[in-house]
């Protein structure tokens, strides 16, 4: 059976203040690409994948001299001010029936993983996101004092792509607008409907990178990839 082809949304407008560079962090160099350009190249490398829609900033002066802006699989929309408001923005140059909606800055997804979400189009009815168990002991703290140690064997933490159907992620998104409402995720907008989100667990290298200690270590891993 042929598989269904999906869309991928990549929000690519923010500028990574924690990252501490002078230009947007998608567009840190990770040997002789850019962060972006990695993510995207790691995207492309699943069979179910249709178009990347990227949206980045009005005042954007970079993505126009990445080769990947000639890809016509790849569209290119105007970035909100939020997250939320990009992804929002490019869901409407979404043809398929189904999307993942993936971190920029998250460049070494691995193709297992994507093939594992990609194939719950076939059994969920909403949607699922990649996520990785906890393996850390996680203390629930107040002004400084630690009140609560919380269990660990029930908590993962949430990575991208997150896969849903397109329809329900544009009503969930709406009903985040209008009521106001801060998301910090996809899933979480999709969850405030009352739908339930299912997990694929996922590699725990699929990092976001954030902080400029994260650029590094995504430095050291690529320079591993490459001695291998």
């Amino acid at each position: 059976m042929e598989s269904t082809k999906i869309d991928v949304v990549l929000p690519a407008a923010g500028v990574g203040k924690r990252m501490h560079l002078d230009i947007p962090k998608q567009y840190a160099l990770i040997g002789k690409k850019t962060v972006l350009e990695l993510t995207v190249e790691a995207i492309f490398r699943c069979p179910s994948v249709n178009n990347i829609i990227i949206g980045v900033s009005r005042e954007d002066e970079y993505f126009n001299e990445l080769a990947l802006s000639e890809n016509p699989r790849i569209i290119r929309a105007e970035g909100g001010k939020e997250r939320s408001d990009t992804v929002h923005l490019c869901l409407e140059h979404v043809q398929t029936s189904w999307v993942m909606v993936h971190d920029a800055a998250r460049p070494f997804v691995h193709l297992d993983d994507l093939n594992a979400l990609c194939s719950k189009v076939n059994s969920s009815e909403i949607g699922a996101i990649l996520a990785c168990r906890s393996a850390d002991t996680l203390k629930q703290v107040v002004n400084g004092r630690i009140i609560k140690t919380v269990p660990r064997e029930s908590i993962f933490r949430a990575y991208t792509p997150q896969l849903f159907k397109t329809d329900i992620l544009k009503k969930a998104l709406n009903h985040a607008v209008e009521s106001d409402i801060s998301i910090t995720d996809d899933a979480s907008a999709v969850e405030l409907l009352g739908y339930p989100v299912d997990i694929v667990e996922g590699r725990a290298d699929n990092i976001k990178l954030t902080t400029p200690e994260d650029l590094a270590m995504a430095r050291r891993l690529m320079e591993g990839q490459d001695n291998v």
